[in-house]
């Protein structure tokens, strides 16, 4: 039965050539509903301080799709940000108004990663291409937050701790995880035993920062604040391309098993396959309100999904 679901949802996302049951679709996707689609949007060609069209000075520009969206953030306030790759650009989306903010001054590869920041900024890594960078709602640069340990190290994931203000920076190739103070300075270097070998992403929430580890084919958790340790809490993830954590929910997608993984308070509750959720290449995953945000690469657009226990 496994071996042939698994069978028909490749066929699914090749050729189209079979089709799920109902009831089968249900059971995979009972724990993520279906929300909210972002495909791009009007850009607002001048923005006031708030971020507001300024009628006076242009209004809207034309509509702009998405063409290969790789990371997004949900801030507190619920402002959705996505780095499109394709467009080297990052958007600030703005539903209630059917439009986005390009935010200006922040270069975007496939490799830029996004993180919300609890007062509602947002936070952009880069790898070796350029130092993180802390921007304001309105697009102002606020900070510039460079790799203050280990000489030539630099960032390529980066997560916010919402109660503190500290920041946490990943270099994979190092294997080195670095607390920043919310100033921009770095502030400790994590031992390299907490981080698992070859990291492929990471994620926040609460007290603990998780680590995917590609050789190990696991989750690990770390706790920052208490004993400073590193737990396995998950295993047989192939290859995890991207992670999410907040609100008790931890979301995984591996791209080798083409599933996105779903935990909840530690149990398991779902592997949907991405075909199955009408995913084609998650490059991106944020987790806040109790929804799941999917930067669909392939796909040109963001997914969201409500997620249900």
């Amino acid at each position: 039965m496994q071996s042939s679901r698994r069978n028909c949802l490749k066929a699914i996302a090749a050729v189209a050539a079979c089709s799920l049951s109902p009831a089968l679709l249900a059971a995979e996707t009972r724990h993520l509903l279906p929300g909210q689609v972002f495909s791009g949007s009007r850009v607002i060609q001048r923005p006031t301080e708030g971020g507001f069209p300024d009628l006076r000075t242009g209004g809207m520009g034309p509509p702009t799709p998405f063409v290969f969206p790789v990371s997004v953030a949900v801030t507190p306030t619920r402002d959705i940000y996505v780095a499109d790759a394709g467009l080297g650009a990052i958007f600030r989306i703005d539903p209630m108004l059917d439009a986005m903010n390009a935010i200006r001054g922040a270069r975007v590869t496939q490799q830029t990663r996004l993180a919300a920041a609890s007062d509602g900024s947002l936070i952009v890594a880069n790898g070796s291409a350029g130092p993180v960078l802390r921007i304001g709602r309105s697009g102002r640069i606020l900070q510039n937050i460079d790799a203050q340990l280990g000489g030539g190290s630099y960032y390529d994931e980066v997560v916010a701790d919402a109660a503190s203000g500290r920041y946490y920076g990943l270099d994979k190739v190092q294997r080195r995880l670095e607390e920043v103070m919310p100033n921009g300075l770095g502030g400790m270097l994590l031992p390299e035993r907490m981080v698992p070998e070859q990291p492929t992403a990471m994620a926040m929430d609460g007290q603990k920062i998780y680590i995917a580890g590609r050789s190990c084919q696991c989750l690990a958790a770390i706790d920052v604040f208490g004993a400073r340790s590193m737990e396995i809490v998950a295993e047989d993830i192939a290859l995890a391309i991207a992670l999410a954590a907040g609100d008790g929910w931890l979301a995984v997608a591996d791209a080798r098993e083409r599933q996105i993984k779903l935990w909840r308070q530690g149990a398991l509750l779902a592997e949907a396959d991405f075909a199955g959720l009408g995913l084609m290449d998650p490059r991106g995953l944020a987790i806040a309100q109790q929804t799941l945000y999917v930067a669909d690469g392939a796909g040109r657009r963001v997914v969201s999904f409500r997620l249900r226990a």
